[in-house]
């Protein structure tokens, strides 16, 4: 071979040599492309949150995050409220109703109510009674307060209807406690058993095993 000849090889060779390199830079580059696209498509659809667009009948779209989870519904308990309401009866409500709620079922309080003589903040409880009082009668002694202090006529109290005043009428129970358990109920709703008692502040075992044959839930 003469040397033009070899010297039109040799840079045929080194020409594609550097083609080769070339290429091989773009695929790697459009490689890395690639990828940063994938993982930004997969951070992006994962970062986001799962909501599900859902369609209703009438074609309008709907944000599952603003919909409620019906599939669990409220056990229907039911409360028998008299006294000082515009409509006095038996009303069925959702456990955990609290007692304002019953009233405004029951039309609301008359102008006579004593509204300070109740707790309308409490969650009620099945098979409760509830007796709003008159404030005049309040006032002359002539009410009868059985219904809202919670005191059975087996003389109990029932822990998750009782008022400031029927909880003070279990031994040992002063005005204090009382206003913790009426908080703690207010908080996390009726008692499950008449151990749960002892989660209220300032009641142990010693204090329980005194009063609890003198409660009930």
């Amino acid at each position: 071979m003469d040397k033009f000849n070899m010297d039109t090889f040799k840079i045929a060779v080194q020409s594609a040599i550097e083609k080769s390199r070339k290429d091989k830079r773009i695929w790697i580059a459009a490689a890395a492309v690639l990828i940063l696209i994938v993982a930004v498509l997969f951070f992006g659809i994962n970062g986001k949150n799962d909501d599900i667009v859902i369609t209703s009948s009438d074609g309008q779209f709907i944000d599952s995050s603003e919909t409620e989870d019906t599939s669990v519904s409220s056990k229907p308990i039911y409360i028998d409220i008299s006294g000082e309401v515009k409509n006095p009866g038996v009303y069925q409500v959702a456990d955990g109703t609290r007692l304002f709620e019953v009233v405004e079922k029951a039309g609301g309080l008359t102008s006579n109510a004593s509204v300070e003589s109740i707790n309308q903040a409490e969650i009620v409880s099945d098979g409760q009674k509830i007796i709003v009082p008159d404030k005049n009668e309040l006032s002359t002694g002539s009410f009868d307060e059985k219904g809202s202090t919670g005191l059975m006529d087996n003389g109990l109290v029932n822990i998750n209807i009782a008022d400031s005043d029927g909880l003070q009428e279990i031994p040992g129970v002063g005005p204090s406690t009382a206003e913790k358990i009426l908080a703690y109920r207010n908080s996390n709703g009726k008692f499950k058993s008449k151990e749960d008692l002892m989660n209220v502040s300032g009641i142990g075992q010693k204090t329980f095993d005194k009063i609890k044959d003198m409660i009930t839930i």
